[in-house]
């Protein structure tokens, strides 16, 4: 593949991870939304355009912790004791408050929980089909003690931004090279299933820490036994903010290398993963720009590569947009 199919299939990546900053973006406009975001198909549809316009921000304690599109705020309306919601003939100036009166993060968890079940069980959301009991903490600041928790599948309603991990699995082959270890997900997965993916990824749940959430995504997908993964190597964080049919997804990962030796064979142990490939780089960079490849986790991928001078500025005409779309603004 020649660079310039590469690297108009990079600025793809970015733009499909970013489509709800992205909507005047060129990559975006120049193929269909079917082109654009292929993995949708009969998962979750790509929205025509971007909702940015028309969000309202969501508030807890006059501090903004997420956004929420008019199609789901014309649900939330009639839950006055959890909601407050001022009305306007308008849609401009509206601001959604969490009632002030649930004081706790027990409080505000457990009202909200009440109305998400109660949603559920009216089959309102796509999203809440997907119902996981699994929590994520909700934020102002991820320095700052959390405001309450939500359900995973919950969280794109209301536009607050999700946490993960990603780790990248790599070796130096003796005749290949770097070589990275690549996933492809199970056809059960709820999400995404029979996609490529990074050696190791998960969301971090209200019971984790960072590493803790790296370390058990390890031993969950890929057997990587202790003595390897006290090799896990924090290497930043990268930011994306999508928007899809079921709701918004401001995502922040924080990304680790995992060196592992050249005969190491990562074997999954939760059932998420189907098979791994150990591929050289130019393997893993042509299949992260097809609709094989999960588009977070191809935009972690090359972000990798970025990192570990595999992509050099002077060769990769799009290398400073390409980073840019690697750390999106999210508040």
């Amino acid at each position: 593949m020649n660079t310039k199919n590469l690297s108009e299939g990079f600025m793809r990546v970015v733009s499909k991870c970013n489509s709800f900053l992205d909507q005047g973006s060129p990559w975006r406009t120049a193929v269909s939304s079917s082109d654009l975001h292929p993995e949708f198909t009969g998962v979750f549809r790509l929205t025509e355009a971007s909702s940015r316009k028309e969000c309202r921000p969501f508030f807890i304690e006059n501090k903004q912790v997420g956004l929420i599109r008019p199609d789901i705020l014309a649900h939330l309306k009639p839950y006055t004791d959890v909601f407050h919601i001022p009305y306007s003939q308008g849609n401009d100036n509206i601001k959604v408050h969490l009632n002030p009166s649930l004081q706790t993060f027990e409080e505000r968890s457990e009202a909200v929980e009440k109305v998400l079940l109660d949603l559920r069980e009216k089959d309102v959301f796509k999203t809440l089909r997907g119902w996981r009991d699994e929590y994520f903490n909700i934020w102002y600041k991820f320095s700052e003690p959390p405001l309450m928790k939500m359900e995973r599948a919950a969280t794109c309603l209301f536009g607050v931004k999700q946490y993960g991990v990603h780790i990248n699995g790599w070796t130096c082959h003796p005749t290949k090279g770097v070589c990275m270890w690549i996933a492809r997900r199970s056809k059960t997965k709820p999400t995404w299933p029979n996609m490529l993916d990074n050696l190791a990824a998960g969301g971090l749940s209200s019971k984790h820490n960072i590493m803790e959430c790296a370390r058990s995504e390890c031993q969950e997908e890929a057997s990587v036994p202790n003595n390897l993964l006290d090799n896990l190597k924090p290497v930043g964080t990268v930011s994306y903010f999508y928007e899809d049919e079921r709701g918004l997804f401001p995502e922040c990962e924080y990304i680790m290398d995992l060196e592992v030796p050249e005969d190491f064979v990562p074997q999954n142990a939760d059932g998420e993963v189907a098979e791994f490939y150990l591929w050289t780089i130019q393997e893993v960079l042509e299949k992260t720009i097809t609709s094989e490849f999960k588009s977070n986790s191809a935009l972690i991928a090359i972000n990798f590569c970025i990192r570990h001078g595999l992509i050099s500025p002077d060769d990769e005409p799009n290398y400073q947009q390409i980073l840019e779309g690697m750390h999106a603004k999210l508040t």
